[in-house]
């Protein structure tokens, strides 16, 4: 009676302790570097100034070996971009929270996120914020313009798991009310490095 006691806390031990080191829940923060910027269709490009972050959330990995991500607006911090004298500055924000899935391949693995991206106009006269639902991805991505006869492709770079670099790129059509470049063609790339990853199967 006793040894089956013991044998059956052994095997629920075993089981507690092989759950949590399948289940990962981690917090991440993806560093950007000198290589991000943002473009109105080539016609204005804008770097985005070192110090800006993104804090990245880890979730448990599916049955398909695919990891959730998600991001929370206050973990994202992108310093103010200026426009050049007179211009004002840019500044960018998460306007919700976003929702996307890392998943490894042969080649490095894919990142990819769904998100709603706050650019707010700051200048002397005023401003104003415009939301943009963005794919951000590792993989290849379209940009057009408000007359859908200008179109921009992008490609970004997939997660390194040993350096922990990528690069992500983003599209969207800018407002024609919005500033600077109405109506262009607006790509982003986001390049930078994760200070810690899970671990993918």
């Amino acid at each position: 009676m006793t040894r089956r006691l013991s044998s059956s806390i052994w095997f629920a031990l075993l089981f507690t302790i092989t759950a949590r080191a399948n289940a990962q829940d981690l917090n991440s923060t993806l560093t950007l570097d000198g290589l991000s910027f943002i473009s109105f269709q080539d016609v204005a490009n804008y770097p985005i100034p070192s110090g800006s972050s993104i804090g990245v959330h880890f979730g448990t990995p599916a049955s398909d070996g695919s990891v959730p991500v998600s991001i929370d607006p206050a973990g994202v911090n992108v310093v103010p971009i200026p426009l050049g004298q007179g211009g004002g500055v840019l500044r960018y924000t998460l306007a919700s929270p976003g929702t996307g899935t890392l998943r490894k391949t042969s080649s490095g693995a894919v990142l990819e996120l769904n998100v709603t991206i706050g650019a707010t106009l700051v200048t002397d006269g005023g401003g104003g914020t415009f939301n943009y639902p963005m794919r951000l991805t590792t993989e290849a991505t379209a940009a057009s313009d408000q007359s859908q006869t200008t179109t921009i492709n992008v490609s970004g770079a997939r997660l390194d798991l040993a350096a922990h670099y990528v690069q992500l790129v983003g599209a969207t059509t800018n407002r024609t009310q919005a500033y600077p470049e109405p109506g262009k063609a607006v790509y982003t790339v986001l390049s930078g490095s994760f200070d810690h990853l899970p671990s993918l199967p």
